[in-house]
């Protein structure tokens, strides 16, 4: 065994980032949990960005790279050189046997590592099989940039103990000739990159593949696409943003060092094994993260609510134990956590998790192993389901459903799914999303899932911008700057007042305009030019002719709205509302003049407008807190519209 010497110190985070912006250019890898739900993701990141060996992994074996001179003269050392005699093509040794046998030549310690990834097909290394392309790519180096849970960096430099001279250089050597990293198994693009199907092409692929879930043995199958777009921004610049806007579970940088940058922030950190111990941390279930607190709220209500997403939580959870149970102590494997919410940048998943303690013959290859091409992104059982992802999917995976790993030399490994993925080649980018499927799924919503989970890689490399917040600033030439509250003894009638001047409107007893609020009656109520709101709204709507009466009272109710066909374009698609009200409007139809802009989720008009006379009715409290900051542009063009 090797014997090793290490030099530990502090790092900033300007080291960091220069060292992280050289893997433009140069062979290396970041892999960071970079957030995730705290006791369950362990925030920690290692960066090589100066390796001194590159093992590409075949189904037959290795081949071994020397990067560094250093790296030459370790191989050349009697251990390490029988090693790569027993590892290599065609020398019988499985490549986990290989793989094993190399960290067990080195002092046990958490700073002594292989760290790279693995392609979809890596699951073909657990089989007998003649496949020729590579499958995988993992570095060695004795240079690493290590940050705890705490935040903080350290640089840590390490060497052999007694080794000859040669192995204590620090310079780099130039590429040996013949150096040829990973081949990319991403489709080669000429021309405009087109992606693998036009919009609701997938949707029926899912079609398609749903019949088969209901006539076959399979309980559930994952299928994906693949999205491409000409890219010319830095693959490190674009991972910079998509870290600050989107950190993640699994954050990962890979320069293969022929051309290929590989970059994304995985939800899904699947292996976590530390003294022996074995946690896997299956992620299903996605919905839209609505901006704001309230928005938030209700994103993770729709999908804690959503049974066919809790199934296939369920689903994924039992194969995973059924992947890892062989190399279990029996009884061990437990369900610690269920469907823990886990809110990134622009999606909300929910999590499980299961922990369980490795026999004493098995180690972190045998789980890592064990899960490649887990149920997360192929379906169960996984033969049946391989099966039909060759026959449904239009082009190969490539990366997508592969691992980014790191295994230390003392036992202690992370593996993380590689999901929410770019491959960059070329100045092209492709990202390719999917998603588990059970019987019951929604071929609509499993299409704009998938096109959702591209956003935060496209906007990562400048394609796509960030969803605004509607402006709250006042649109338009026709909104008044000064109105009249009639507050007939509204409950919150000091919030409506700041809620006004905040949108930059004076409030003024002469000017034309009125803003009605308060359950009052009135004998006089305004007959044009005047805008209602809560309670003071409905009470007007019955003034007016609609048939209004009185219910138990349904206060602080949270709704999702949406513009109805024909609504003002300005108007936002959807918004969330709270209502206070204790009325309800039983018409089957309207009065003559009035129209409807907006509507609950439930189809029931919650913006009432008469053009001719200039009345606007809303229903909900645009002014609550609970509001988001769309209803303020709801809100913005009523008042336009009636003082126009």
């Amino acid at each position: 065994m090797l014997e090793i010497q290490f030099d530990t110190r502090l790092a900033t985070q300007a080291e960091v980032d220069s060292q992280i912006a050289t893997l433009e250019q140069n062979a290396g890898i970041y892999f960071g949990v970079d957030a995730g739900i705290e006791g369950l993701h362990p925030l920690q990141a290692t960066l090589l960005s100066q390796p001194d060996l590159a093992f590409h992994l075949y189904s037959d074996g290795i081949v071994l790279k020397c990067l560094t001179h250093w790296g030459a003269a370790l191989v050349a050392i009697k251990d390490i050189a029988h090693w790569q005699i027993e590892a290599a093509r065609g020398a019988g040794q499985t490549v986990q046997a290989s793989l094993r046998s190399f960290l067990a030549c080195f002092t046990a310690s958490p700073d002594v590592m292989l760290i790279g990834a693995l392609p979809f097909d890596a699951h073909r290394l657990t089989l007998p099989t003649d496949f020729a392309e590579s499958l995988g790519v993992v570095f060695f180096g004795r240079h690493l940039l290590r940050r705890d849970g705490t935040g903080q960096w350290r640089r840590i430099d390490w060497n052999i103990l007694g080794s000859p001279s040669s192995v204590q250089a620090d310079d780099l050597a130039p590429e040996p000739n013949g150096f040829s990293a990973l081949r990319s198994t991403q489709t080669a693009i000429s021309g405009d990159p087109q992606d693998d199907s036009a919009p609701g092409g997938y949707a029926d692929m899912v079609s398609r593949a749903l019949a088969r879930l209901k006539d076959t043995a399979l309980v559930s199958l994952t299928l994906s696409q693949t999205y491409r777009r000409r890219v010319s921004m830095k693959s490190t610049e674009a991972f910079a943003r998509l870290r600050k806007a989107n950190p993640a579970p699994a954050c990962f940088f890979l320069n293969n060092g022929e051309g290929l940058h590989l970059l994304g922030a995985s939800p899904d950190l699947q292996l976590i094994v530390q003294d022996h111990n074995v946690v896997s941390l299956p992620v299903c279930g996605t919905v839209a993260k609505r901006t704001s607190p309230v928005g938030e709220s209700l994103s993770l209500q729709e999908l804690i609510n959503e049974e066919v997403d809790a199934a296939s939580l369920a689903v994924c959870t039992d194969a995973l134990r059924n992947d890892l149970a062989p190399f279990c102590r029996p009884g061990t494997l437990n369900l610690t956590h269920r469907r823990k919410p886990m809110m990134l940048a622009t999606v909300v998943h929910t999590v499980d998790r299961i922990e369980g303690q490795l026999l004493e013959s098995c180690d972190a290859w045998d789980a890592i192993f064990a899960t490649a091409a887990p149920v997360m992104v192929t379906g169960t059982p996984r033969a049946q389901a391989l099966a039909a992802i060759s026959e449904f999917e239009i082009s190969p995976r490539g990366w997508y459903g592969g691992l980014v790993v790191q295994v230390a030399s003392n036992g202690d490994a992370l593996a993380g799914t590689l999901l929410r993925a770019a491959a960059v080649e070329g100045g092209i980018a492709q990202v390719r999303t999917g998603g588990d499927l059970m019987a019951d799924s929604s071929p609509d919503r499993e299409e704009q899932e998938s096109r959702l989970k591209t956003l935060s890689l496209w906007r990562a490399f400048g394609l796509e911008t960030s969803p605004q917040v509607q402006s709250t600033a006042i649109s338009g030439s026709h909104t008044p700057h000064s109105i009249c509250m009639v507050d007939c003894q509204d409950p919150f009638g000091a919030a409506v007042r700041d809620f006004v001047l905040g949108l930059g409107i004076r409030l003024d007893t002469a000017a034309g305009t009125q803003l009605w609020v308060g359950p009052l009656p009135s004998a006089n109520w305004p007959t044009k030019n005047c805008i209602a709101m809560g309670d003071s709204a409905y009470l007007l709507l019955k003034h007016s002719g609609f048939d209004v009466q009185e219910m138990a009272p349904l206060n602080g109710r949270l709704t999702i709205n949406r513009l109805r066909a024909g609504g003002p374009k300005e108007m936002p698609l959807e918004f969330v509302t709270v209502n206070y009200a204790q009325f309800q409007i039983l018409n089957t139809s309207p009065p003559p003049g009035w129209s409807v802009w907006t509507e609950d989720e439930n189809g029931i008009a919650s913006a009432w407008i008469h053009a001719e006379k200039k009345l606007a009715c809303l229903l909900f409290r645009p002014d609550s807190m609970m509001s988001d900051k769309n209803t303020h542009k709801v809100f913005l063009e009523a008042l336009s519209f009636i003082a126009h």
